[in-house]
């Protein structure tokens, strides 16, 4: 029952848009920010047009794992108030592409003051910078929310099993943006033309069968 419960909560967070079926033309910052475009095209291509409750629960279980960690940071509290100013911001960006429109959509995790934290949870914690990918998300939101600082949030276990969270500061970068926008560009392309590109994986695991 508990297990349904999460796979609904994490359906309607993560797929689809407002209940709405995933999209070509349509595209979030999390699956863009994925370093396979081989990968981002099989999400699409498995997913387009697929209402978000069609959508099997483990499929949707392993690309939300990480929810139940920022629901629990969401829920932070200071002297009985709620810790954050405002959480899951739906936030949008417009794009081109050989004359069509493109949209890049998604929900910045949180946001303090003039700052925009993005939360992740993750086996191994980094030591000197967020990971690239987390970088490309967490400027996507400062961009669309008009914020130039942000904050990227770690958390995971130590080596005792404990709790342990890290935060990097950021601060918002046009080249990240442009990158990620680009991303979207070559991907609609790539989709609408019904051309996958070549899978960009050490292992090359996304050349075969679909798998995310």
């Amino acid at each position: 029952m508990l297990q349904k419960l999460l796979a609904d909560y994490v359906r309607r967070k993560y797929f689809g848009l407002n209940g709405n079926p995933i999209a070509v033309g349509v595209y979030r910052p999390s699956v863009l920010a994925w370093s396979c475009a081989r990968r981002q095209f099989h999400y699409y291509k498995l997913f387009h047009q697929r209402n978000p409750e069609d959508i099997p629960d483990d499929i949707v279980l392993l690309l939300g794992g990480g929810v139940v960690f920022h629901r629990l940071v969401q829920s932070f509290k200071e002297n009985g108030k709620r810790y954050w100013d405002r959480i899951e911001i739906e936030c949008s960006l417009k794009a081109t592409v050989a004359g069509s429109n493109i949209v890049l959509t998604g929900h910045a995790d949180a946001i303090k003051g003039d700052t925009v934290y993005e939360f992740k949870h993750t086996r191994s914690i980094p030591w000197r910078k967020p990971k690239f990918d987390h970088q490309l998300q967490a400027n996507f939101y400062m961009a669309a929310i008009e914020k130039v600082r942000g904050v990227v949030v770690y958390t995971g276990y130590n080596e005792e099993g404990g709790l342990s969270i890290r935060e990097f500061p950021i601060l918002f970068s046009d080249w990240h943006l442009e990158h990620l926008i680009t991303r979207a560009q070559s991907l609609h392309t790539w989709l609408v033309h019904d051309t996958p590109p070549r899978c960009s994986c050490r292992d090359r695991r996304h050349e075969g069968a679909v798998i995310l």
